[in-house]
């Protein structure tokens, strides 16, 4: 029972972080992390910001996550995110002009409603920086 596979998808607004067959997940919740595994219960859950990790024979897959939901049945589950990221794949370099370009914004006066947009930006982007330092310490060296 350890080796069964269930369905995985992660889905922002930009469009399907993830989608695969997977041996467990784990995710961030308010309460601390849970980890998902094939014929787990049905659950709703809500999660926190943080990682999502999903070990693999190549080592481990790491998704940014904004919160989000999580709703599991016997065989699948489904992350809904308003932001996604697989760690993989954020680009260092455009996250950190982006995290330097909300700051200089903040540091500007700007109405309510900028300011809120504006650190959620930054919070973004503060994450996928963390998310990607983690995934590049834990990689494989070739």
């Amino acid at each position: 029972m350890a080796d069964e596979l269930f369905h995985l998808r992660v889905i922002s607004p930009l469009g399907t972080a993830f989608e695969g067959e997977v041996k467990q997940a784990t995710l961030p919740t308010p309460d601390g992390e849970i980890t998902i595994l094939a014929h787990h219960m049905p659950i709703v859950a809500v999660l926190a910001e943080g990682e999502m990790r999903i070990p693999t024979e190549k080592g481990e897959t790491v998704i940014a996550l904004a919160g989000g939901f999580l709703d599991t049945d016997l065989n699948a589950a489904t992350v809904l995110s308003d932001f996604a990221a697989e760690a993989e794949s954020i680009e260092v370099a455009r996250v950190e002009a982006a995290r330097k370009r909300a700051e200089e914004l903040l540091a500007e006066k700007k109405l309510k409603g900028e300011i809120a947009l504006i650190e959620r930006d930054l919070q973004r982007s503060l994450l996928q920086l963390k998310a990607a330092e983690r995934y590049r310490r834990r990689r494989p060296q070739k």
